[in-house]
């Protein structure tokens, strides 16, 4: 005698597929907006160096575009890691904590317009670098230089969670093609003589 309770539920299959979506989804969409890489293109044309940036969520879904044209100077500027004692519950203890720093890229344009990106202070100078080189270059007509504000948590963790998105999006676009192609199937086999 077989039980009713081996087979899912329409409800829990349902959430299910709800928490596999918070995890795969949802989750790593949080965590690469939070730490969002940035792409830097730059182009040079007749009128100068145009810079425009892609600030994307899983590394490579653009949210924010912002572009400088033409392109006059690129600063940068770093606010120092320190260390501070722990408030907790309003209070301040006595445990030590490290602030990581922060890096900004600004690119300068006419007018007073200017992009800021946040970088990883321990690349700041040789995205710095990079960038005022092909400004100062003509030998180049574009690059494409890639930051991130802090390697360790959005690269390692950004790029695992993302991993697990595109895993997601495989999974469900398989899982729809074989529920197209079975549905093919069977159309075909019930309207052969």
């Amino acid at each position: 005698m077989q039980s009713s309770g081996n087979r899912p539920t329409i409800g829990g299959m349902l959430l299910q597929h709800v928490i596999v979506f918070l995890i795969c989804i949802v989750f790593p969409g949080l965590v690469t907006m939070i730490i969002p890489a940035t792409w830097i293109t730059f182009d040079r044309n007749e009128q100068g160096v145009r810079c425009k940036t892609y600030t994307c969520v899983f590394f490579i879904v653009p949210f924010k575009v912002q572009q400088v044209d033409p392109v006059t100077e690129i600063s940068q500027r770093e606010h120092s890691g320190r260390t501070e004692k722990q408030h907790k519950l309003g209070r301040t203890t006595n445990k030590i904590v490290e602030v990581q720093g922060e890096g900004f890229l600004t690119i300068h344009g006419v007018d007073e317009q200017f992009i800021e990106i946040s970088v990883s202070p321990a690349s700041l100078e040789s995205v710095a670098a990079r960038c005022n080189e092909f400004l100062s270059s003509n030998n180049q007509s574009s690059t494409i230089v890639f930051t991130i504000p802090n390697w360790k948590f959005g690269v390692l963790m950004g790029g695992t969670l993302t991993s697990l998105t595109l895993l997601f999006v495989v999974g469900y676009t398989l899982g729809f093609l074989k529920l197209i192609f079975t549905g093919l199937k069977q159309i075909f086999v019930s309207a052969s003589p």
